[in-house]
C-alpha cells in the first residue's frame, strides 16, 4: 500500500469514527431522537425491501410496500412456497439493513466510493417509491430523502458524501444492536393495528425450533457482517 493509500484509508477511518460517535451521543442530547428518525425510517424501508427483494429471489411477487410514522412496515408479496422459501423472505428483511450497513462501510473507505454509493443509494429509494411503496407516509418519507440524497450526491462535496454513507453504515450497525435486537427476540407485533408472527416468529413457524434461536442466529450473523466489511475495509497491505 503506498504512503498517499495509507492517508486515505486513515481519513476514512476517522470519519467511520467521527460518524459513531455522533450516532452514539445524538440520543442522548435534546431534540437529538428527531435528528435520528429519518434513519430510523431509512432502516425500516431497507427491512422492508428486503422482504420484497428476496420474496422476488424465491420466484414470487413483491406487491407493494408500506411504512408508517411509527417506523413500523409492511412488505406484501404472494406466490413464495412454504418452508425455506417463505423462511428466507423472513429472514430478508432482518438482515437486510446489516447487508446495507456493510456495503455502506465499504464504500467509504474511498471518496470515489462514497459518491457513487450515495448516488445508487439515492436511485433505490426513488425507483422503489415508483415502484412498490404505496403508503402516503412511505411515499412522502422515502421519496422526499431520495430527492435530497440525489441533490447531495450531484452538489454536495466529496467530504459530505463520505461522512454521510459511513454514518448510515453505522447508523444501520446501531439499529440492529438497539430497536431491531429487541425485535428479534419477539415472537409477534402489532403493525397496522393487527397482531402478527413477528420475523422470527414467521422463520421458526416454517422451519421449527423456538423464534429467539432463529433472533440469536440473525444477530450473530448481522454483527458478523458488519465485522467482516471493517477489516475488509480498514486492513492494512503491506
Amino acid at each position: 500500500m503506498t504512503e498517499l493509500a495509507k492517508e486515505q484509508q486513515g481519513k476514512a477511518f476517522l470519519i467511520l469514527i467521527l460518524a459513531g460517535i455522533i450516532t452514539f451521543f445524538l440520543p442522548m442530547i435534546p431534540y437529538g431522537n428527531y435528528i435520528l428518525w429519518p434513519f430510523v425510517i431509512l432502516t425500516t424501508y431497507i427491512h422492508e425491501m428486503g422482504h420484497g427483494l428476496m420474496a422476488m429471489l424465491m420466484g414470487g411477487s413483491f406487491l407493494k410496500l408500506e411504512i408508517f410514522s411509527n417506523a413500523s412496515g409492511l412488505a406484501w408479496h404472494s406466490g413464495v412456497g412454504e418452508g425455506i422459501p417463505r423462511a428466507l423472505v423472513s429472514a430478508g428483511g432482518l438482515v437486510g439493513p446489516s447487508i446495507a450497513g456493510g456495503l455502506f462501510i465499504l464504500c467509504g473507505r474511498s471518496v470515489k466510493g462514497s459518491s457513487r454509493g450515495f448516488l445508487v443509494l439515492s436511485l433505490f429509494l426513488l425507483i422503489g417509491v415508483l415502484i412498490w411503496v404505496r403508503s402516503p407516509f412511505g411515499m412522502i418519507s422515502i421519496g422526499a430523502m431520495g430527492v435530497l440524497f440525489l441533490i447531495i450526491s450531484r452538489k454536495g462535496t466529496a467530504g459530505l458524501h463520505q461522512f454521510l454513507i459511513q454514518f448510515l453504515g453505522v447508523q444501520m450497525l446501531a439499529d440492529t444492536l438497539t430497536r431491531t435486537f429487541g425485535y428479534l427476540f419477539k415472537g409477534s407485533v402489532e403493525v397496522a393495528g393487527q397482531t402478527r408472527h413477528s420475523d422470527t416468529g414467521s422463520i421458526a413457524e416454517q422451519l421449527g425450533g423456538p423464534y429467539w434461536f432463529w433472533g440469536a442466529l440473525v444477530f450473530v450473523f448481522c454483527l458478523s457482517i458488519f465485522i467482516v466489511s471493517m477489516k475488509i475495509a480498514y486492513r492494512t497491505k503491506k
